[in-house]
C-alpha cells in the first residue's frame, strides 16, 4: 500500500489534497505541489522515480540540473518542485516523501507534451466561388487560454514573393475568427469567397506547432498568371469552307466535251480547251481538299490531326 496518511496517529504528518497530475507544454515551467500538515521537524524530499534520484530536500536542491528547484514559503504547508524549461524526457512520476518512520509519500505525474495544432478535414479544400469557407482548428497540449492567430498567404503569380497577412488584424468584410480558449478550438469563417480568398490558411497557437490548409476557389474568372490552365481556352470556331460552285463543274465538262468535238485540224484550239479544262478541274480539287481539312479541324484535336484521315 502507498502510505499517504499516518494511520491511527492524530499527531503524525498527513498530505493535503493537491493535483496529482500536471500537464505542461514543452518549455513552459511546471510546478508539482505537495501539501503536508503536522510536519514538525521532519523533512520533505522530492524523488524522481525513474532513477530514484533525490532532487530536493527541504529548501535545498541536490541535483546539478538547473531546471529543478525547491520552492517553499516559511510557515506554509506546501512544498513545490519547480521544473523549468521541461522537455518530453522529463515526463514521468515524481514522489513527495516525508522523513517519518516509516516514510510516507505521495506520487505525482508530470506530462510534458509538444503542443500542436490540427485542422479538421483534408489539407486541401476546393470551394465554389460565392460559397463560405469554414475552417476548424483544434489545439492539443497548449496552455489553456493561449491565443490563436490566423494567417493567410495570398495567391500570387509564379516567381513572385508571397504576401502574408494576419487575419486577426482586419481585412475585407465577411471574415470572422472565433476561439474557445478553454476548449482549445478556433474557427475561421469567410463568407462569399472569391479568388482573392484562395491560398494557404495557417492556424498558429502560441507556443505550439502551427497547422496549414490550402484553399482553392473554383468556377470564377481570375487574372491571367494566377493559375495555369485552370480553364482550357476554347479554340475559335473554324471558318466554313465554301463549296465549289456548280458553274465551275459545268464549265469543266463543257470544255472537255468541246475539245473532243473539234476537228483534228484545230489542234491549237483543242489544246487550249484541254488545258483550260484541266486548270478548272485542278481548282475544284484544291477547293474540295481545303473544305475537307477545315471540317476535320473542327472535329478532331489538333495534336492528333492526320491529314491522311481527312483526305
Amino acid at each position: 500500500m502507498t502510505p499517504e496518511v499516518g494511520t491511527h496517529c492524530p499527531t503524525c504528518p498527513y498530505f493535503l489534497p493537491t493535483p496529482a497530475e500536471v500537464t505542461t507544454p514543452e518549455g513552459i515551467p511546471a510546478n508539482l505541489t505537495c501539501g503536508v500538515r503536522l510536519l514538525a521537524d521532519r523533512k520533505v524530499s522530492w524523488i524522481r522515480r525513474k532513477d530514484l534520484h533525490v532532487l530536493t530536500t527541504g529548501d535545498f536542491t541536490y541535483t546539478t540540473a538547473n531546471k529543478f528547484r525547491a520552492l517553499h514559503l516559511p510557515g506554509s504547508p506546501y512544498w513545490t518542485l519547480q521544473v523549468d524549461r521541461p522537455t518530453v524526457s522529463d515526463s514521468g512520476i515524481y514522489e513527495c516523501q516525508v522523513s517519518t518512520q516509516p516514510k510516507i509519500f505521495r506520487r505525482f505525474t508530470l506530462n510534458v507534451v509538444v503542443p500542436s495544432a490540427a485542422i479538421t478535414g483534408t489539407r486541401e479544400m476546393f470551394m465554389k466561388a460565392g460559397s463560405d469557407i469554414n475552417i476548424t482548428c483544434t489545439v492539443k497540449g497548449a496552455i489553456r487560454g493561449a491565443p490563436v492567430t490566423w494567417y493567410h498567404v495570398l495567391p500570387r503569380p509564379p516567381y513572385t514573393a508571397e504576401e502574408v497577412e494576419e487575419i486577426n488584424a482586419g481585412g475585407r468584410g465577411g471574415v470572422q475568427v472565433v476561439t474557445d480558449k478553454h476548449a482549445g478550438t478556433s474557427w475561421l469563417l469567410v463568407t462569399h469567397a472569391t479568388w482573392r480568398d484562395a491560398g494557404n490558411y495557417t492556424c498558429a497557437p502560441a507556443h505550439a506547432t502551427p497547422a496549414t490548409v490550402s484553399v482553392h476557389v473554383l468556377d470564377e474568372e481570375v487574372p491571367a498568371g494566377l493559375h495555369h490552365d485552370l480553364h482550357p481556352s476554347k479554340a475559335p470556331p473554324a471558318t466554313t469552307a465554301t463549296t465549289p460552285p456548280p458553274v465551275a463543274a459545268s464549265l469543266t465538262l463543257t470544255l472537255l466535251a468541246l475539245q473532243q468535238a473539234l476537228p483534228d485540224n484545230h489542234n491549237q484550239l483543242r489544246r487550249f480547251c484541254f488545258l483550260l479544262g484541266m486548270c478548272t478541274l485542278l481548282n475544284l480539287v484544291v477547293v474540295a481538299a481545303s473544305a475537307a481539312a477545315a471540317v476535320c479541324k473542327t472535329t478532331q484535336d489538333l495534336e492528333t490531326f492526320n491529314i491522311a484521315q481527312c483526305l
